[in-house]
Formats: structure tokens, sequence, C-alpha cells
């Protein structure tokens, strides 16, 4: 019954605090529109330069220069990724490369047409040599040379018949090679919108102490488990309000929801109860909601940017448990909610490929209770 009571308590204190239950609720919804207009303004366009040294074939009777034809399948395939840059010598195109207005320039040799020809009629030739120029050491350059000497392959095969010596095979896990950079960067602004809770939470706790009405608190008999317990369950409905909004304004966007949705659910109740958990220390650590909103930001934004939520994390681990890697981070539950939600949405794993982070959030949970717990009855129930 005093639990019941707590819980209308909170309900009602966490109205009456309504901008800060606004801001935790929308906040991610508001990243995920921000995301997705970063992603698209970023989307790579790899300026290829081509000089066409192509003398065509030297018969009466053998079709147009294979030169024209390469560079009209190119053109026509721009939307792949890349720009088509049309030169017409080597030192143009030599100062556009070290200007960086450009990241490559593939030059088509000049007995490009007598050896399409010659392979096409099953004629032994002597191979054409493709020459690319460029900064090797820039990315652009490597991902614009991987383009180019994929698509001449693939139309050197497709014109001649002739096939590579090997077949380069490409397999996605799970729905990766169907996900844009946006969708693959949901399961993380999920988590966020969860690493929100932690202002409301410890906002809820400490308005007891700073409304004075702890002391009422305690002569009521209500024991620590069962305020902490009222607060954790209005703060998990709140959670899960802040998780509806920010799928929804993802579905919008274009994510497509994949996985076990019970899975992905069990996620998300783990983490928010750790970052209910977690705020307790913030709470025992203030003494009014100014300064949980000073003090609540450093935690804050550690857990935005440092556990994988907004952007990805490669940290080297201490040391590995059952070849689980354990590093700095691994102390922050984000950071292993993030990667068993993006297993479930992304490479559709079960129950089983996302244990090891299941066991690792409880473990966070268990020891960020029983400390703050412990540290807030202390500090303000004694």
């Amino acid at each position: 019954m005093r639990l019941g009571g707590v819980i209308r308590k909170s309900l009602k204190e966490q109205y009456r605090s309504f901008w800060l239950l606004l801001l935790t609720v929308i906040t991610a919804p508001f990243f995920v529109l921000v995301y997705n207009l970063i992603t698209q303004s970023y989307a790579p366009v790899y300026d290829i330069m081509v000089l066409n040294q192509d003398e065509g074939v030297i018969s009466a009777t053998a079709m147009p220069a294979w030169g024209d034809s390469l560079i009209r399948a190119l053109y026509i395939q721009e939307s792949k990724g890349w720009k088509i840059i049309q030169v017409k010598n080597r030192e143009e195109a030599a100062a556009k490369l070290k200007s960086r207005k450009a990241d490559l320039l593939m030059i088509i040799p000049d007995n490009f047409s007598n050896s399409m020809s010659g392979l096409r009629d099953g004629k032994p030739m002597r191979p054409f040599d493709l020459e690319f120029l460029g900064n090797i050491t820039d990315i652009n350059y490597m991902v614009s040379a991987i383009l180019s000497y994929s698509f001449v392959s693939d139309f050197v095969t497709e014109k001649t018949g002739i096939k590579p010596a090997f077949n380069f095979i490409e397999t996605p896990l799970g729905s990766s090679g169907q996900l844009s950079d946006f969708e693959m960067a949901v399961p993380g602004l999920v988590i966020f919108s969860i690493i929100m809770l932690m202002l409301t939470a410890s906002v809820a706790m400490i308005a007891e102490v700073e409304n004075k009405t702890m002391l009422r608190l305690k002569l009521s008999r209500v024991k620590t488990l069962e305020l902490m317990g009222g607060i954790t369950l209005v703060q998990i409905l709140v959670g899960f309000l802040s998780v509806l909004f920010t799928l929804c304004a993802a579905a919008a966007l274009g994510f497509r929801f994949q996985g076990s949705m019970a899975l992905a659910f069990l996620i998300v109740l783990l983490t928010t109860v750790s970052i209910i958990a977690f705020s307790l220390f913030i709470a025992a650590f203030s003494k009014s909601v100014t300064q949980v909103l000073i003090i609540g930001n450093f935690p804050l934004f550690i857990f935005m940017f440092f556990t994988g939520a907004m952007f990805p994390m490669n940290v080297t681990p201490w040391f590995t448990v059952g070849g689980y890697p354990v590093s700095l981070i691994s102390l922050m539950s984000p950071t292993h909610a993030v990667s068993a939600l993006s297993k479930v949405l992304v490479m559709q794993q079960g129950f089983t490929g996302v244990l090891p982070e299941i066991i690792a959030i409880l473990l966070l949970c268990a020891v960020y209770f029983a400390t703050g717990i412990w540290l807030f009855r202390k500090r303000h129930m004694t």
C-alpha cells in the first residue's frame, strides 16, 4: 500500500517537472532527426577523373572504340557514389589531384579496344594496363580505386564473357547489407533515449530532499527500497515513453524494425533500470534540483559519447571473460546495451548471442543499486 502511495506521489511530482520530462522524452527523437540529416549530408561522392587514350579498334569490321563505351557506362552508374570527370591530359589531372579537386585519375590505355575485341573473339591478347593515379594514402583514393577497379572488371566480364580466375562473394551479416548508416545508428539512439533518464530519475529522488518531504516519508515508515521502487517504476514508464517516441521518429524516417521484439524489450528494460540505479549516485551527491542539473551533466555526457550510443567506440580491453572484452567503458551499462541491441536489430541474433551483454548489465545494475542506495540512505535518510 505504501509502495502504491509512493508511485502516485512520484507521478504527480513528475508531472510538476513537466519541462524536464518533455526534455527527456523528446531529446532522443530530436537527435534521430539530426542524425538522419547528417547521414544524408555526408553521403560520400568520389570524384573520379578519366583520361581516355584509347585509339579504337584497328579493323574495318570491328565495333567502335571500347573506351567511349566504358565511359558512357561509368556516367550511367554515377548514382553508385562517384562523379565522372573527363580530362584531356595527364598534367591537368595531376594538378586537380594535388589541389584535392578530385580523388583519382583512371587512364584508359591506347590498346584498350584491341584488347577487348581480341578477348571477346577468343584471341590470345596481351592484357591491357589500367593505370590509377592519386594520393595512395588518402582514404578517398582507396575507395575510388576499389570502385573503379570493380566496375572495369565487371565491364570487361560483361562485354567479353571472360570471367576472372576467382569469384568474389560478399555475404552480409544479418541485415547489415540492407540497412543504411542511419538505420545502423538507431540502436545506439534508442539507448541514448534511455540515458536521458539520468536527469529525471535524479530529480525525482532529490525533489524529496529539497521539498522537505523526506522527513514525512521517514515518519510514515516508508523503507528505502519502497521509496526507490516507486520512483523506479515511474521512471521505467518515462523511459519506455521516450523509447517509443524515438522508434516512432526513426520509423517515420525509414527505419525498419527487425529482430526479436521481446528480446529488444528485455534489453531496453534492463538498461532503463541500470540508468535509474546509476542516478542514485547523482542524487546522493546533490542537495537540490539545481545541483542535479549541474552535477548530472558530467556523467550524462560521458554516457552519451563514450559508450557507443552516439558514435562507435573501439577501446583496447583490459582482459576478456569467456571471450567477452572488459575495458574502462565496460563499467557503463549503455556500452553493453548498445552492443546487445545492435546484435538483435541488425545482426538478428537470439538470446544466446546477447547473453554476455545481458549478464554484464545485470551485474552493473546490482552494483549500481547496492552502492547507490547505500550512499543515498547515508546522505539523505539518516
